[in-house]
């Protein structure tokens, strides 16, 4: 199956819990259900348009945007929901997060978690190899994240393979 409701690494979706895993699966089978009846209720419009005769007349058009944006408000709402129920649900290193050398406040978006973790990480290592090597370990920065650890992740990594090809 692939997951594509949330943008988690591999290492992420290794972090979660077998309730967590469950949830993901279970809202990721949610949307694939959306998935198809968005297409079937094309595929009936587009039908009727045609029997009517009026399918050339722009209206499949709207019709066809006011259904994908029913879709992706539904999607948007279960991606919100998973993302919450991960972030607040009893992730897997809550533990640590004590013993964090950067701030933790859940009360942060995520673009901004992600700021504090990225500017503790470039001021803390001077060694852009070093630096990505102890945030690849870093199991908080993982559930801390959510969606926002990819995007770090590649950040740091592109650093570390510009620096050795330095």
């Amino acid at each position: 199956m692939v997951i594509d409701i949330i943008n988690y690494t591999n290492d992420q979706f290794a972090a979660l819990t077998g309730e967590q895993v469950l949830e993901v699966k279970r809202v990721q089978l949610s949307k694939n259900r959306l998935t198809r009846k968005l297409e079937e209720k094309k595929k009936a419009e587009r039908f009727r348009l045609l029997k009517a005769g009026i399918f050339c007349s722009g209206i499949w058009t709207k019709i066809c945007e006011e259904l994908d944006a029913e879709y992706g408000q539904e999607v948007e709402n279960l991606r919100e929901g998973l993302l919450f129920y991960l972030e607040y649900g009893g992730s897997a290193g809550q533990e640590q997060e004590s013993s964090s050398p950067y701030t933790v406040d859940y009360s942060l978006d995520g673009f901004d978690r992600a700021v504090i973790v990225r500017d503790y990480y470039l001021g803390a290592y001077d060694n852009a190899i070093a630096r990505y090597a102890a945030f690849k370990e870093d199991t908080v920065a993982k559930s801390y994240l959510g969606e926002y650890y990819s995007g770090l992740h590649d950040y740091l990594k592109n650093l570390a393979d510009t620096s050795e090809e330095g």
